[in-house]
C-alpha cells in the first residue's frame, strides 16, 4: 500500500467507519475513472490497522496518469519519512486500478534511507463528495486515504522521465523520479521566465542511496527546456516521452 508505518494512533472505529463508505456517491452512471481527475491535497490517512498518519502531500489524477508525493508531518522534520509513486491508472470494477511504475519510500534515521519498491499495482475504491475524496486501496480494506481539491486537471503537461513523471497544472508543479539508486521528488508552485524556473517548494525528498534530505517552504532555481530538467545540484533528469 501507499503508506509508512508512523506510531501516532487513533481509534480505529476512524478507520472502520471510512473503510464503511459506499466506493462511489456520485451520479448515476458516473464511473470513479471519471471522478478522480484533478489536483488534490492530502487531509488525512488512516492505515488499514487504524494508525492514524497525518501528512503532507498531493495526488494528481489526469489523462489515465498519477502522480503522488506526501511527507509525514513531525519533529524534527528532518526525520520524516516521506513516499512517491508515478503510474497510470484506469478503471476497475471496484473503482480504480493504479500501477506504481515507482514506489519510493524515504527514511531519513534509517541506516539505508531509501526502499525502492519498483512496480506495484493497487486497487482502490473512491467516494468523491464535492471537493472531498476518499481513497481506500486493497479494494476497501486497507488504508484509507482523504483527500481536498486543490484545482482541476485541466491544461496538464505530464513528462515521462526515465525513472519517473514530470507534471505541471495551473501554477503546480509535481515531480517523481528515481529507483533503489537514489531519488528526487517533491511538489509546490512555479513561475517561468523562458526555460528558467523558480519553484517554490511545498515538500521536497532527496536521496543518493545513502543519506536523505527533506525540504519545505523553500525556493530552488531550475532549469527545464522539455527534453530535460536540470537541477541545482547538477542532476539532469531527461524527458524521454
Amino acid at each position: 500500500m501507499l503508506s509508512l508505518t508512523k506510531t501516532v494512533r487513533r481509534s480505529v472505529a476512524i478507520g472502520a467507519a471510512l473503510l464503511a463508505l459506499s466506493p462511489m456517491a456520485n451520479a448515476d452512471n458516473v464511473t470513479a475513472e471519471e471522478v478522480v481527475p484533478g489536483l488534490w491535497e492530502y487531509t488525512g490517512l488512516i492505515s488499514s490497522s487504524g494508525v492514524d498518519m497525518p501528512l503532507t502531500g498531493i495526488f494528481l489524477f489526469a489523462d489515465g496518469t498519477f502522480l503522488q508525493h506526501a511527507i509525514f508531518n513531525g519533529e524534527p522534520f528532518a526525520e520524516q519519512g516521506s513516499m512517491a509513486h508515478s503510474g497510470p491508472y484506469v478503471g476497475s470494477e471496484v473503482g480504480i486500478e493504479l500501477t506504481a511504475e515507482q514506489t519510493l519510500s524515504l527514511n531519513p534515521s534509517a541506516d539505508k534511507p531509501l526502499t525502492s519498491m519498483g512496480v506495484t499495482t493497487h486497487d482502490l475504491t473512491v467516494e468523491r463528495n464535492g471537493d472531498d475524496m476518499t481513497l481506500v486501496f486493497s479494494a476497501g480494506e486497507g488504508t484509507v486515504q482523504t483527500l481536498s481539491l486543490l484545482g482541476p486537471a485541466d491544461a496538464v503537461s505530464v513528462y515521462t522521465l526515465e525513472n519517473g513523471k514530470l507534471a505541471f497544472t495551473g501554477d503546480h508543479f509535481l515531480l517523481v523520479s528515481g529507483d533503489e539508486s537514489g531519488m528526487v521528488s517533491g511538489y509546490g508552485t512555479y513561475s517561468k521566465v523562458g526555460d528558467d524556473y523558480s519553484l517554490m517548494l511545498t515538500r521536497w525528498s532527496q536521496s543518493n542511496g545513502q543519506t536523505a534530505e527533506n525540504l519545505r517552504d523553500t525556493a530552488m532555481e531550475v532549469q527545464f527546456d522539455g527534453s530535460k530538467l536540470t537541477l541545482p545540484n547538477g542532476l539532469n533528469l531527461a524527458v524521454i516521452q
